[in-house]
């Protein structure tokens, strides 16, 4: 399941970078029904980099089911990278409720704010 577990980029919480099959259903950029296996490339708390056929538009709602635990969640379309070599897209992806055990990955807590 596991590829590589290392700390990414400095963002809202931590990620990881995590290879999870999901399937992944919500509406492209052109307006066509989204229905297909994908899988993530960094997961977080908050949310995933997901790796798609196709573009999705910003701030659509997509809903992911791990493939691993079969469980299923909402999240909303917040980033779009360019398409790559291979063909796919980068979607970064925010989940619309707290994801707690998602992934399968036991994040740290979040240290203590300053007062």
């Amino acid at each position: 399941m596991i590829e590589t577990l290392q700390p990414y980029g400095r963002r809202r919480g931590e990620r990881v970078l995590l290879r999870v099959p999901v399937e992944v259903r919500g509406t492209a950029q052109d307006g066509s029904v989204l229905e297909e296996s994908a899988h993530t490339g960094v997961v977080g708390p908050l949310g995933a980099m997901v790796r798609t056929s196709c573009s999705l538009q910003m701030g659509t709602e997509v809903v992911l089911t791990n493939r691993f635990s079969q469980q299923t969640a909402r999240f909303r379309v917040v980033w779009v990278g360019e398409q790559q070599t291979d063909g796919l897209w980068e979607i970064g992806i925010e989940s619309l409720l707290p994801l707690d055990d998602f992934w399968g990955v036991r994040f740290p807590p979040k240290p203590d704010q300053p007062v």
